[in-house]
């Protein structure tokens, strides 16, 4: 009999694309207006009805993400009008960085500071977004504008196969794969300091009303138990190292060009990217990146409400 994990093995999985929806075009706001529009969408103004059906499904699927390919001669600001309306059709934006925040090498460097991983140029290694044990987001969303020089390739694997292959072949790692370790504080407005990070304790798996949740943050959780002088257990190590190995096998990879926007699910789709350069003197590498809060509960919308 052909198991599921054989017809992974025949059936790889593929980036999911889905055109933008063709009314966007038709509404976009002028290239002189697109600034004001977006500050308008950005404060809860009103938005142009919109169909995300396909896109809403494809999101809660295995798949659980998609990569949509606007225009690239639009200007910086109608991309980033086209994707606010797209993604508040979904849920609704997370302020914590501000509802836009621009991914781009900000000289910085994570490992001798709090900084996060999207304010450097280094490789992200696989995870999720949010390292507050109190904060989820449903989606994680990026809009490229800019590609850099040299690479920055993004980087997917589903935690739904990854949680199937360990059931298979190491199910005695999936009882510390649910314990709760502390996490780096690093979130704003967070205090860093040893209670702080004692009380973000999080697990790498977990379930709630809406099925799987998966957290992973290898980088974070390892720098956060030094901190706190806890040795690291031999099993979660061995964990850490299955996930990275196995996401590293069955990744997606691929590199988004201007006007691509990529949305994965957050709760079921572990993401990251390599490094990259920017050239000296040439336009830096921008990629902006958005949280989305809600989506369940605008996929409880019918349809008819939200097109």
């Amino acid at each position: 009999m052909t198991n599921a994990n054989s017809l992974h093995h025949l059936t790889p999985p593929q980036v999911v694309r889905v055109p933008v929806p063709h009314v966007l075009r038709r509404c976009l706001p002028a290239s002189h207006e697109a600034e004001a529009a977006l500050a308008a969408l950005l404060a809860g103004g009103p938005l142009p009805p919109l169909d995300v059906h396909r896109l809403s499904d494809g999101l809660a699927s295995a798949q659980g993400h998609a990569v949509l390919r606007a225009p690239a001669c639009w200007t910086d600001a109608q991309l980033r009008w086209a994707y606010v309306v797209i993604l508040r059709h979904l849920g609704q934006l997370n302020g914590r960085y501000g509802q836009l925040f621009d991914v781009m090498d900000r000289g910085l460097d994570h490992t001798t500071s709090n900084a996060p991983v999207s304010k450097t140029k280094a490789a992200t290694g696989m995870h999720t977004d949010s390292s507050d044990a109190r904060y989820n987001p449903d989606l994680v969303a990026l809009l490229c504008l800019k590609p850099g020089a040299s690479g920055g390739q993004s980087i997917l694997a589903s935690a739904e196969d990854l949680l199937a292959r360990l059931r298979q072949s190491h199910p005695e790692l999936e009882p510390i794969a649910r314990r709760p370790f502390p996490r780096e504080v690093v979130t704003p407005g967070l205090q860093d300091h040893r209670a702080a990070i004692e009380a973000n304790a999080i697990p790498v798996f977990a379930e709630d009303e809406y099925g799987l949740v998966f957290r992973y943050m290898r980088y974070w959780t390892e720098r956060a138990m030094a901190k706190l002088e806890m040795e690291v257990p031999a099993d979660l190590t061995r964990l850490f190292d299955f996930i990275d190995a196995d996401t590293a096998e069955h990744a997606l990879r691929f590199s988004l060009q201007r006007g691509d926007m990529l949305i994965a699910h957050n709760r079921t789709v572990v993401h990251g990217r390599e490094a990259f350069e920017d050239l000296p003197g040439a336009a830096r590498r921008c990629l902006v990146r958005a949280w989305v809060d809600g989506f369940h509960d605008s996929r409880a919308q019918s349809l008819s409400l939200r097109a």
